[in-house]
């Protein structure tokens, strides 16, 4: 059981939306969300698929090892810490392709630069993604234990409930998690070999949707040990959480909607919260049709005609992949800071099989619990509560 001792000090992001986890979260609530655009990153060797590309005007490699110093320098700088804290501090991240973007960035730069040679192969060998661990690592001084988890869509939400469990089994001192995610051409065309991508928009829960759209971002959460100290700016504790594997299937999470009902009540068991006590939830939503279908089934299982606002964030920023659990996260704690709840973006039409629409305006965001679901593929599930003190 993951308690109230373990707080967030800090975090950071660079999304579609924005170069900070502050300027994204104010710009998802004044709905300056622009929709996914054709892909312009010189690595992609397909021009026409649509996604949520962070803007840049280097290379695609530079981008990507850009983004993650932006995002893991603002969070050290919300949290404060200082070069020792950082040292003895562990690493975890969650990523699906890591920096396998020097990859396809060398085959690209090379079929470019020699137009009359046979194409070279792309090799793995060596850039795997704990590649962007030792990165990460050597750039900031981290010297704690190192994991890396890659995990599909719940990468960076299992390493959160990891370092959770870690920090009050008082087996590390700080957890500095990160995700991130590069717009790679395996997982763009990955996703579009199964089905499960949508050439016209991502709409969370909507009875139009037909698949996701991948969004590249990096995210940074430093968690740590003890409760907020009363002089912090920022009080978010991490009140429990729940990871789960379902071996029925390794790639449904079941439309009947009963592995979501069982992942999110054990999740809320291990907070000590009723469903009555969550403020607002923080979906998955991919905008597949099964994946949705699911959750939502799932969510109104718990919650029955109480269900409170649910909002997906993939709609204005693109599915993060490996990385949506930190970005989400931090993205989040962002609007939280901002004292709204941001609404859902690509929804139009209530799906009669889901049965419920999710939030289409901005709240105000009081304190209290918020619940955060992540149903990835492999059947890999991450749920976990946060508190706003």
């Amino acid at each position: 059981m993951i308690s109230e001792d373990v707080h967030i000090r800090g975090w950071g992001a660079v999304t579609t939306l924005g170069w900070s986890a502050t300027e994204s979260a104010r710009n998802l609530i004044l709905g300056h969300v622009p929709p996914a655009g054709v892909c312009s990153s010189s690595h992609l060797t397909k021009s026409d698929f649509k996604a949520f590309e962070v803007a840049f005007a280097g290379s695609p490699l530079e981008k990507s090892l850009a983004m993650l110093d932006a995002s893991v320098s603002e969070a050290f700088e919300r949290a404060g810490l200082s070069k020792d804290e950082i040292a003895e501090s562990s690493l975890l991240v969650g990523t699906t392709g890591g920096l396998f973007i020097r990859n396809e960035f060398d085959f690209t730069e090379s079929v470019r630069l020699h137009p009359d040679k046979e194409s070279p192969p792309i090799s793995c060998r060596n850039r795997g993604p704990g590649e962007a661990t030792q990165f990460i690592a050597d750039k900031f001084g981290i010297g704690g234990m190192t994991f890396t988890l890659s995990m599909a869509c719940v990468s960076s939400s299992h390493a959160l409930v990891l370092a959770s469990r870690l920090l009050q089994q008082k087996k590390i001192r700080r957890a500095i998690v990160v995700g991130f995610e590069p717009l790679l051409n395996m997982t763009l065309h990955g996703f579009a070999s199964l089905l499960l991508y949508d050439a016209e928009q991502c709409r969370p829960f909507c009875n139009r949707r037909s698949g996701m759209q991948i969004g590249e971002a990096a995210s940074c959460v430093i968690l740590e040990e003890g409760a907020p100290p009363a002089t912090a700016k920022s009080r978010y504790a991490m009140k429990g959480g729940y990871l789960f594997n379902d071996n029925s299937s390794l790639t449904s999470a079941g439309t009947d909607g009963e592995m979501v009902k069982n992942v999110v009540q054990q999740t809320l068991a291990q907070a000590g919260i009723a469903p009555a006590g969550i403020v607002a939830i923080k979906a998955h939503g991919t905008g597949t049709r099964d994946n949705d279908l699911s959750e939502g089934r799932g969510l109104s299982k718990v919650f029955g005609d109480r269900l409170p606002p649910v909002i997906s964030l993939k709609g204005a920023i693109g599915h993060g992949l490996g990385a949506a659990g930190a970005v989400e996260t931090a993205l989040w704690l962002a609007c939280l800071e901002e004292g709204t709840i941001p609404r859902c973006f690509g929804f139009t039409e209530v799906d009669p099989e889901i049965g419920f629409a999710p939030s289409q305006v901005n709240i105000p965001a009081p304190a209290g619990a918020y619940l955060f679901t992540y149903f990835g593929f492999g059947a890999t599930c991450t749920s976990y509560v946060i508190e706003k003190m």
